[in-house]
């Protein structure tokens, strides 16, 4: 039995959306019988309109940092999300990306509960891919600290601006989401369903370390396109192409705005069925 819920928005300040939405149900909000705790997860980011003060939040929930004292203000402030949630049972953490990402839905937990209300939401809205990023090598996530989680990543649209497609979007599949998990003691699916699997990082081409090229015109806005070995991935600055030399893979995350500071031009998935 699912009781209780957290639902964070703002996790990254300059990301309205979700922000928003959390604003939105503080005043008015979902119709449920679970207790649900609408949580601006960085205040003091969105107040300046930025993606974080000292370091990004949502790489700040390893072991590490939650268990000693830091200058940093969004590892203090992962200490205070953790104690806020220790007794939820499910959180929903909602994102944009200025990639062309669509609706998708992250799971970075394999656990049944996770990936059941992940497919019953992809069953529901047909715009949803399922995406899994099961580990990073930058610092845990915020769903790390809960037993079970899935986070909305909807794009594209730019940093620190609302789009009202994909606020509604989003408030109609949180809704929804809530509404399953009110009865996901019954809900079991079977069938599987297709998703994508984050398996490596491209970096921009680099000469001394500063990017010496551009994602391929090709790529820009093709998020989960298939890219085949000899495919053009890259345009240096002459306009010379640079090719894909490894296994055929699936792109996501392409061209992210605030991924080029973690050395990111995209990401590759396989496809996978769960």
């Amino acid at each position: 039995m699912i009781k209780n819920v957290a639902i964070t928005g703002g996790v990254h300040g300059n990301e309205l959306t979700g922000a928003y939405l959390i604003k939105k149900w503080l005043k008015k909000p979902i119709k449920s019988n679970l207790n649900i705790d609408y949580i601006l997860a960085n205040p003091k980011a969105f107040k300046m309109q930025r993606r974080y003060i000292d370091y990004d939040l949502n790489r700040s929930f390893s072991k590490e940092a939650l268990s000693k004292d830091s200058h940093f203000y969004e590892f203090e402030r992962a200490k205070v999300l953790k104690e806020r949630v220790k007794n939820c049972d499910f959180l929903i953490d909602l994102h944009t990306t200025t990639s062309n990402m669509n609706m998708s839905i992250v799971l970075s937990k394999d656990d049944d509960l996770s990936n059941n209300l992940a497919k019953a939401l992809a069953k529901e809205f047909k715009d949803i891919k399922i995406l899994r990023w099961l580990s990073n090598n930058e610092g845990e996530f915020i769903n790390s600290i809960v037993p079970h989680s899935i986070t909305l990543e909807a794009g594209a649209i730019c940093q620190g601006v609302l789009d009202p497609n994909i606020f509604f979007r989003c408030d109609e599949i949180v809704t929804k989401a809530v509404k399953i998990l009110e009865n996901i003691q019954n809900l079991k699916i079977d069938e599987k369903i297709e998703a994508y699997e984050i398996v490596k990082v491209v970096d921009f081409p680099r000469i001394n370390e500063e990017i010496s090229a551009v994602i391929h015109p090709n790529l820009i806005g093709k998020d989960y396109c298939l890219i085949n070995k000899k495919d053009p991935i890259f345009l240096d600055f002459e306009k010379n192409e640079i090719l894909y030399e490894g296994d055929p893979l699936f792109a996501v995350f392409i061209n992210e705005a605030a991924y080029y500071e973690k050395s990111m031009a995209f990401c590759l998935c396989k496809k996978v069925f769960i």
